[in-house]
């Protein structure tokens, strides 16, 4: 069997070890491991919007890859390190609610407390569990282990509040759930929902409505004539943004996630 794919996501930056020290601890387990750095350096202590990231990006990964996302606040307390299994993926990280996102959209098989201790590097930090815990139960991971040998079922699994995507009353509702360097907004409206929404209401031009403003939903990138206008980005979602310039600071918006509703317009 091919090495399965690992993929690191944290809030570490990359001035401290932190990273290295992980990639150090899954070489050690696996020799043969194959590493991509999915992001770092994220918003500190941000569970939501790394969440949102993830979901964002993992189904261009590999099947069976395997996600280690650190993100914890709570390290070093009563959270449990959990593994989900998917029908595609497998995902490793604190039971804090960042996998939030892919217990509303996935398929997941079953949540595991991760409690089969002698695969732990040792000691185990009551600070680092992502260099302890995390990086080398996904070092055996991505080897082939079978995952009934790093722990126990759950279903008491926590869970974050996550932004629904529905259409009601002729209308698209989601919310704008992140933001990339670029001042760009990310919504959490896919573009099956658009063309569910077109077919509900026999329309094929569309607005986004935002904070009582009217933004027109166009084809194409980011070379627009507009000041600021929505597409489809390359995550299959409805994207806000402005050329050349932050759709988040023209807009004046700062805190997420945002609801956001998109309108069929003659």
């Amino acid at each position: 069997m091919a090495e399965r794919l690992i993929a690191l996501l944290s809030d570490f930056g990359w001035q401290d070890p932190w990273i290295g020290q992980m990639k150090s601890v899954i070489y050690q387990e696996n020799p043969n491991a194959k590493i991509v750095d999915l992001c770092h350096d994220l918003p500190s202590f941000d569970i939501f919007s790394a969440g949102f990231k993830l979901f964002r990006a993992f189904k261009d990964f590999p099947v069976y890859s395997v996600f280690v996302s650190v993100v914890d606040p709570g390290v070093g307390g009563k959270r449990r390190p959990i593994l989900v299994v998917t029908e595609d993926h497998y995902f490793i990280g604190p039971d804090n609610g960042i996998f939030s996102f892919i217990y509303k959209t996935e398929n997941v098989r079953e949540v595991l407390h991760i409690n089969a201790t002698h695969y732990f590097r040792q000691p185990v930090s009551n600070t680092f569990q992502g260099r302890d815990i995390f990086a080398p139960v996904a070092a055996r991971l991505s080897e082939g282990i079978e995952v009934y040998k790093l722990g126990d079922p759950v279903e008491d699994y926590f869970q974050i509040p996550i932004p629904d995507e529905k259409i009601e009353d002729g209308k698209l509702k989601g919310a704008i759930c992140g933001r990339d360097k670029f001042g760009n907004l990310i919504t959490n409206i896919r573009f099956s929902s658009i063309k569910d929404l077109a077919a509900t209401t026999k329309m094929s031009n569309f607005s986004v409505i935002v904070q009582n403003k009217e933004i027109k939903l166009v084809g194409g990138g980011y070379e627009q004539k507009l000041p600021v206008f929505a597409i489809l980005n390359s995550s299959n979602l409805i994207e806000i943004a402005s050329p050349s310039s932050s759709a988040a600071e023209f807009l004046g918006i700062d805190k997420l996630p945002l609801a956001v509703e998109i309108i069929g317009i003659k």
